[in-house]
């Protein structure tokens, strides 16, 4: 189960790719998205005092437009995903607890995997008892002919 409390800050100056985006986040359960679409509206956001970002996914050519050589750690974001990477020159660095650089753009596999790296899903959150399996279960195991010698 994905933690529903994660904010995640979405960047790119198209607004159909910040939809697509915030539509597959939202498949995987994650719902506390602000989309934005320049730099600068991500600089504002992550400088206000408030509860800081978890994630900043953010396509290439607005850090490259934005004057930004370089996407220091920022104490209000704590991971970051940048995408359509071969806008970004070797020059520009990123320095997060969790990054990932993508040549293009992120698809809905990229991004469950992402966010597993962030939001791991508990053990448990995959396994789900078969209709017939808990039946099984609930019926008690019957001899079958087989004599157990101790």
């Amino acid at each position: 189960m994905p933690n529903a409390s994660l904010t995640l800050l979405v960047a790119d100056e198209h607004h159909l790719q910040r939809l697509y985006i915030e539509k597959m986040l939202n498949q995987l359960g994650y719902h506390r998205i602000v989309p934005v679409q320049s730099f600068e509206e991500v600089r504002i956001l992550i400088d206000i005092p408030a509860e800081p970002f978890d994630v900043l996914i953010i396509n290439a050519g607005l850090v490259a437009a934005g004057g930004s050589r370089t996407l220091r750690q920022h104490p209000r974001v704590r991971h970051v995903l940048v995408y359509d990477d071969q806008k970004l020159g070797p020059s520009i660095t990123l320095t997060q607890s969790a990054l990932m650089r993508l040549p293009g753009s992120p698809d809905s596999i990229t991004l469950e995997h992402f966010m597993e790296i962030i939001d791991p899903p508990s053990p448990t959150s995959g396994l789900r008892v078969l209709p017939w399996l808990r039946e099984l279960a609930r019926k008690p195991a019957r001899n079958k002919g087989f004599a157990i010698k101790t």
